[in-house]
């Protein structure tokens, strides 16, 4: 450890540093719920403190000095946001701060609307029907929301969590304010939208209807999916009118959100090539996709540049991020051995795309991109700026346009 590094952070910040690294060491269960459960109160501490960032602090020293460390305090940090115990008529209840989230392309602009007394209600229901565990308690944010709009910190996860489940539990509680006008662009194809709940349920009782199954444990959550899917289209098709929608299964407020950030690449590339289409008024068969992995010492996301068949002119661009647990330590020898690059091939021809090409070098983006805009593979094994045809030099062709 760097101590004069270490010794800049606050006292809660090595308070809690401290406390990780013996549980790290820790040789056994016992000692590691000593750690565990001390953690977690320091953690609470911080986040209802005047100084919220400190978790923060030890999360960004911890990240360059010790990362096993460090995932340590993130995990518990995320467990401490998205839950809360609280008492009602002497009853002790676990609450969850859940998320809902939907994922939306389209031609047209995607709302953020907020919802009804009459909507929350029929959501309630079909989450209770589908998802919660039948002694759950709901409450729901009445919007609709973007990223933009959620909590942006731990301690603002916390206070979400606490004030929605104070609501289900018609406990006191200060209202949370309307989220703020987006500001993003509205040209947006393909985004996220997010409904926030919390569920509540007398401490130690399942909270999901998946636990409560009486066998086939793991096969449970997508048996769960597919019937909520189903019932919740019709919901969501009046939030989201002239959208595509898909739904991820609803979930802990983080992991929530990382499924459906996976999700809205699927979403891009279909709303990639329909924008294509629509504009240009050309069949998806009339189209290249190139794909080529972006990176230094390994891959760090995918690319995709869209060209016409006789041509090597970049028209559009689509790009396909990679997640830490995706990342592969070592590159394959052909790119088709990527388990992403196969998805991609695989969305790329249920849209209609049949000429693809996978440039098996991954190619450096700190050799060509000179400026923030991204650069995407042409036919060559280039990166190259994206350039509109030059028949529709009108054509607003920015690749900005995905959540």
């Amino acid at each position: 450890m760097s101590k004069p590094v270490f010794e800049k952070l606050s006292k809660a910040s090595r308070n809690l540093v401290d406390i990780c690294k013996a549980l790290k060491q820790s040789g056994c269960i016992i000692e590691d719920r000593h750690w565990e459960t001390l953690i977690d109160q320091k953690v609470v501490e911080v986040f209802t403190s005047n100084k919220k960032n400190q978790v923060d602090r030890a999360l960004d020293f911890l990240a360059l000095s010790d990362t096993e460390t460090h995932d340590i305090l993130l995990e518990h940090a995320e467990t401490m946001s998205e839950s809360c115990t609280l008492q009602k008529d002497g009853i002790h209840y676990d609450c969850l701060f859940v998320v809902i989230p939907v994922v939306v392309w389209t031609r047209f602009q995607i709302p953020s609307p907020a919802l009804s007394l009459n909507t929350q209600t029929a959501l309630v229901n079909l989450l209770k029907k589908h998802i919660s565990a039948s002694s759950v308690e709901i409450a729901i944010h009445p919007h609709l929301c973007s990223v933009e709009q959620m909590p942006k910190s731990f301690d603002q996860t916390h206070l979400w969590c606490n004030a929605l489940a104070r609501q289900a539990l018609n406990l006191p509680v200060t209202p949370l304010s309307t989220p703020k006008p987006l500001t993003e662009d509205l040209s947006m194809l393909a985004d996220t939208r997010y409904i926030m709940a919390a569920f509540c349920v007398a401490q130690n009782q399942p909270i999901f209807k998946w636990q409560q199954a009486s066998e086939h444990f793991a096969e449970q959550r997508q048996r769960c999916l597919q019937p909520w899917q189903e019932e919740a289209l019709p919901l969501f098709r009046e939030l989201l009118p002239a959208c595509g929608l898909e739904f991820p299964l609803p979930d802990a407020f983080y992991i929530g959100n990382r499924e459906a950030d996976k999700r809205i690449r699927y979403a891009a590339l279909t709303a990639s090539i329909q924008w294509l289409q629509n504009t240009l008024n050309i069949p998806a068969e009339s189209f290249r996709a190139t794909i080529a992995g972006i990176g230094e010492e390994q891959v760090k996301e995918y690319r995709i540049g869209f060209t016409f068949l006789d041509s090597h002119q970049v028209i559009y661009g689509c790009m396909w991020p990679l997640f830490s647990e995706e990342q592969e330590e070592t590159i394959p020898e052909t790119i088709t051995e990527s388990a992403q690059v196969l998805y991609i091939v695989e969305q790329l021809q249920a849209n209609g795309i049949k000429h693809i090409i996978c440039i098996n070098d991954m190619l450096k983006p700190g050799l060509h991109e000179e400026t923030d805009e991204p650069l995407f593979p042409n036919p060559a094994g280039e990166l190259t700026y994206i350039s509109a045809p030059d028949d529709f030099d009108d054509i607003d062709i920015s690749s900005e346009q995905f959540h």
